[in-house]
């Protein structure tokens, strides 16, 4: 049976502790932000290893949304691809993301080792610092390998975060699936995923958006995208429709979903919006907010891929998972062996 959905990114073992505030504010960084590491993050990554109690996570954004729709799916229904090294962190993440029932197609390279995510919990906010390493050595000539230029084509469904269009092969591989999608009438969904995203590679953002069916993002991210357009609006019912009106390359019009932490989510086309509250959560069972939002979009695209196109059922969906998440440390889930009372939306 081939993959119905098929999901592309870096790949990242997530090194994650509760660390100071005053290590944030020695390395620079903001309780609530992703960025990626440059050369004065470097030791950043030793110290809270060598000084605080760290968990191990497979990460990488769209792997973990590619894990959690799996949850929602029949067995080998998802396929994964990115690039690690032939190193011990890719040996854990490739474990971790089988556990989950997650298919990895992984281009690999001696160039670099695996990539790494610091993540940095603070209260209920988490701070990510990629060091992408081998994630950014991704070629697109690997994706148009027949071998695994078949898994595009087999597909029905994609899902990629725009962490990926910070290198090129990345960039050439998002533009290539994006564009397939666009002239075969199937279904390309793309993450905003940070706010420097949209302020330091915007053309390269706004080319793959506008080749995108179903457009997520957090309020940080879709208001600075806001800023950058001179939108004169922090509104996110208001953003929303104006991302979903953006310019398309066919006619199937823009599903743009925008969650916002404890606050509804937004969804909208065209001028049409709506609003859905999430599943609210106890403080005493809030573990960690890490991986929050790629588990929601596990959830809304697993529903998704089934064939089930209603925006409400499928941010219920989402909610759902992002609320199994916010329970447990980082972007992880029930094992399968659990999994038996998926609730159907």
């Amino acid at each position: 049976m081939p993959f119905t959905l098929l999901a592309m990114e870096n790949p990242l073992l997530d090194i994650q502790c509760n660390p100071s505030e005053e290590l944030l504010k020695k390395y620079n960084l903001k309780s609530n932000d992703a960025i990626l590491a440059d050369a004065s993050h470097q030791p950043l990554y030793k110290e809270i290893v060598d000084n605080y109690k760290v968990a191990y996570v497979a990460g990488g954004a769209a792997q973990n949304t590619a894990r959690g729709a799996q949850y929602f799916l029949p067995p080998k229904s998802v396929i994964y691809m990115g690039c690690v090294s032939d190193d011990q962190f890719a040996e854990t993440m490739k474990e971790a993301a089988e556990a989950d029932g997650l298919t990895t197609n992984y281009e690999i390279t001696k160039d670099a080792p695996t990539g790494t995510c610091a993540v940095l919990i603070t209260g209920h906010d988490r701070s990510l610092v990629a060091n992408l390493a081998a994630a950014e050595k991704f070629q697109a000539s690997f994706l148009q390998k027949p071998e695994n230029w078949k898994y595009v084509e087999e597909a029905q469904y994609y899902y990629f975060g725009s962490f990926f269009i910070t290198h090129d092969g990345g960039y050439q591989s998002a533009l290539l699936v994006s564009e397939h999608a666009a002239k075969n009438n199937k279904t390309f969904a793309l993450n905003l995923s940070a706010p420097f995203l949209s302020q330091f590679f915007k053309e390269r953002l706004d080319s793959i958006i506008k080749n995108t069916d179903i457009l997520f993002g957090n309020e940080d991210e879709a208001r600075t995208y806001s800023q950058q357009m001179n939108w004169g609006t922090d509104d996110i019912e208001e953003i929303a429709k104006k991302l979903s009106q953006l310019e398309k390359s066919n006619d199937k019009p823009r599903l743009v979903v925008i969650t916002h932490g404890a606050q509804s989510t937004v969804t909208a086309i065209g001028n049409v919006s709506n609003s859905y509250p999430v599943i609210k959560v106890a403080e005493s069972e809030i573990v960690d907010t890490n991986g929050c939002g790629d588990g929601f979009c596990g959830g809304f695209m697993g529903l998704y891929a089934q064939g089930v196109h209603d925006a409400a059922r499928c941010v219920q969906a989402g909610h759902y998972l992002a609320n199994l998440v916010i329970k447990r440390i980082g972007p992880s889930y029930p094992p399968m062996a659990e999994r038996t009372n998926v609730p159907s939306f």
